[in-house]
């Protein structure tokens, strides 16, 4: 196999193990990869422990680290050496903070352009990075909102075209500095116009993407209730109309999204959100999905499969880097870099204390209301040992027992590798189950702001 590949043993024998083994040793006496199940050999960089499966054969998924991302650990360890690894698997673990994301924002005053983008925000009336909303006033001039939680993801609120001083030509996109954006919202709260035609036609030529978004569908709703219409032909009847005006402006075959940027359960905004995720770049795409709040179920999981992917580093991180053993198991872990690690997925989910007394005051809702819906948050919030109990749990059980199954045989192998192992495989294990529990209650989150919605 080429150099500078992962690769997977499909059944190595003990005699290759011992010999692979006794290499690491030769090479990298003390080193930080040994104790986590490391190989390092010339051309070559993959998991020992990983290569048939020994201990972790139940974790599914969990060798999320691209092809890519092997290829500059060997290129690092080659010029640099192990010992730059862990620093530079955390700054890898923090880099999406530094991708910046400009999302364009297009449509006649009064379609709910600031409504959309506070909503992504995640600001309500009372914070003072709230875009006004409801003035009237035409933008003159491309407004930039910035994302309180992530400075480097911005909305900007651009003027539209066919008016006075801005005509349809190249003028306009050197105006708005077209290139600047990641893609674009054009949105309306009617029937998409000849000018929204023809952006989008522009906006193509230069191989950005764009979104065509119907506002106000809880209007719609509400109107056609009062007048005795049948709610469930309201949004077909939008879609047909909205698409057929785009047809008139010469623009086939539109891909339109009906939402509402107050009830979400309606409509297509999850489509929408969905959309924009896999128009960008996967950097990108994990960027916006960590920087903008749980506002949907859809979005939850979005947010689920994101941290999912972070597991890897995390562990690698926790597992190797300075750890001390835990007393009772004898692992060696970074107990801090875990807790630091799981306060990030509650934030990400919205379970932090900060979130949580802020949807307190969107919902009008009690505290101690809200935490009591909570399964599996409301001890992390209350009790600072809880993690620690919960992670010594995870390898008192299911750590232990592969390696007392199918991994013991090996342990004259690989000697003190062994306890590294486990606490690789104890951390994917642990941050995995508490993603999964901290996600169930970010939907119940959802869910409580969908009954209130409901009643108002």
């Amino acid at each position: 196999m080429d150099s500078g590949t992962y690769y997977r043993d499909s059944n190595p024998s003990i005699d290759q193990k011992t010999a692979q083994v006794h290499q690491l040793e030769r090479k990298y006496p003390n080193d930080w990869l040994s104790r986590l199940g490391f190989r390092l050999s010339p051309g070559r960089f993959s998991d020992l422990a990983a290569s048939d499966r020994m201990y972790m054969h139940d974790l599914g998924d969990y060798d999320i680290i691209s092809c890519e991302e092997i290829d500059e650990l060997q290129k690092l360890v080659e010029e640099t050496g192990v010992l730059n690894l862990p620093n530079y698997i955390s700054q890898k673990a923090k880099e999406w903070k530094e991708v910046q994301i400009h999302i364009a924002v297009l449509g006649e005053t009064y379609v709910g352009k600031s409504t959309f983008i506070n909503q992504l925000r995640g600001v309500e009336e009372w914070d003072n990075k709230f875009a006004p909303v409801g003035l009237g006033d035409t933008t003159l001039e491309p407004t930039a909102y910035e994302n309180p939680y992530n400075k480097n993801m911005v909305f900007w609120d651009l003027p539209g075209v066919g008016t006075l001083k801005y005509s349809k030509d190249e003028s306009y996109f050197r105006t708005i500095n077209i290139e600047r954006y990641d893609f674009f919202i054009l949105m309306s709260d009617q029937c998409f116009s000849e000018n929204d035609a023809w952006l989008a036609r522009e906006i193509r030529k230069r191989g950005k993407p764009f979104f065509f978004v119907r506002s106000k569908l809880d209007e719609d709703l509400k109107s056609a209730e009062h007048d005795g219409q049948c709610i469930y032909e309201v949004l077909p009847r939008i879609h047909q109309s909205c698409t057929d005006n785009l047809r008139k402006a010469n623009f086939r075959d539109p891909t339109i999204f009906i939402i509402s940027n107050y009830d979400h359960e309606i409509g297509q905004f999850d489509d929408l959100m969905v959309a924009i995720f896999h128009s960008l770049p996967d950097f990108k795409k994990e960027a916006m999905i960590l920087s903008i709040g749980p506002l949907t179920h859809q979005i939850i999981r979005e947010k689920k499969k994101a941290l999912h992917n972070r597991v890897f580093k995390i562990a690698v991180i926790s597992a190797g880097a300075a750890a001390v053993p835990l007393p009772g198991i004898d692992v060696a872990v970074d107990l801090a870099i875990i807790a630091y690690e799981i306060n990030f997925y509650m934030s990400e989910f919205g379970l932090d204390e900060e979130s949580l007394m802020h949807l307190c005051k969107k919902t009008k809702t009690k505290y101690d209301q809200i935490t009591e819906s909570l399964k599996h948050s409301k001890s992390l919030l209350t009790e600072k040992s809880t993690l620690k109990t919960l992670f010594m749990k995870i390898v008192k059980t299911q750590a232990a027992e592969q390696v007392g199954g199918r991994f013991a045989k090996y342990i004259p192998v690989i000697g003190s590798i062994v306890s590294s192992c486990v606490a690789y495989a104890a951390c994917v294990k642990f941050l995995r189950s508490e993603i999964d529990l901290l996600e169930e209650d970010a939907q119940t989150l959802v869910n409580i702001v969908i009954d209130k919605n409901k009643k108002l």
